[in-house]
């Protein structure tokens, strides 16, 4: 399929409309560069997050592409406008995320690393909202080795793992890994103040999320730039 440089598709995996609306609403209230037009693809009944995915990434035409969360909104109505930068000024970006870390832990797990970069506002109870903050980004930016799944973009397309990750876990670290073993780098842009809300709610890690990890590790362990 031949890419358009002049479009941006969203993408998500969605399981609950009231919640995807919502997000839709802070999507269409983005500022976009000129002569840019953005495309909203929902993917319903996904049977992983990576499986997902991929199949929105062969459908849709579109150059750019933001993966994100249903349950993410956007408040930084300037975010496209830097990302645009980003990748116009320096093609060797492929992967961009506003959470991560600078090296990775070895157990896998990139919160559990030295140096984890980026802040997002999180919504774990109804009416109450408390400010998830690593260690603040510089202005320029800073690399990363591995960047958390709420929110990826991308300006080349990477097959998603869902030979792998059949769940819905890890498939972020995983593209992570794949970007990079591809010669890309992966970058945290710097906002003045965090550019989203995530409602996540209160979840706990379950079996599947240690099954992934230990996919993960198997896969990519090696490969680790422990920090």
């Amino acid at each position: 399929m031949n890419e358009d440089a002049k479009k941006i598709a969203f993408i998500s995996c969605v399981n609950d409309e009231e919640m995807y609306a919502e997000c839709v609403r802070y999507l269409r209230h983005l500022d976009l560069p000129q002569g840019v037009s953005a495309e909203l693809v929902p993917v319903h009944g996904a049977p992983s997050m990576a499986a997902g995915y991929e199949a929105a990434r062969r459908a849709s035409s579109a150059q750019y592409k933001v993966y994100l969360h249903q349950d993410i909104l956007l408040t930084e109505k300037r975010i496209i406008f830097r990302l645009w930068e980003i990748f116009r000024e320096k093609p060797e970006v492929g992967l961009i995320g506003l959470t991560g870390c600078r090296h990775m832990s070895p157990d896998g797990v990139w919160w559990n690393a030295k140096e984890c970069y980026g802040s997002v506002w999180q919504i774990r109870d109804p009416e109450a909202m408390d400010l998830l903050e690593q260690r603040p980004v510089p202005d320029a930016g800073i690399e990363a080795e591995a960047l958390d799944g709420i929110f990826l973009a991308t300006q080349t397309d990477v097959p998603w793992r869902d030979d792998l990750f059949t769940g819905w876990h890890f498939y972020d670290i995983s593209a992570s890994m794949e970007y990079r073993r591809r010669g890309m780098r992966l970058m945290i842009p710097h906002f003045e103040k965090p550019p989203c809300i995530h409602e996540t709610g209160r979840k706990r890690l379950d079996d599947s999320w240690e099954t992934a990890r230990q996919v993960f590790l198997a896969e990519y362990g090696k490969e680790l730039q422990h920090g």
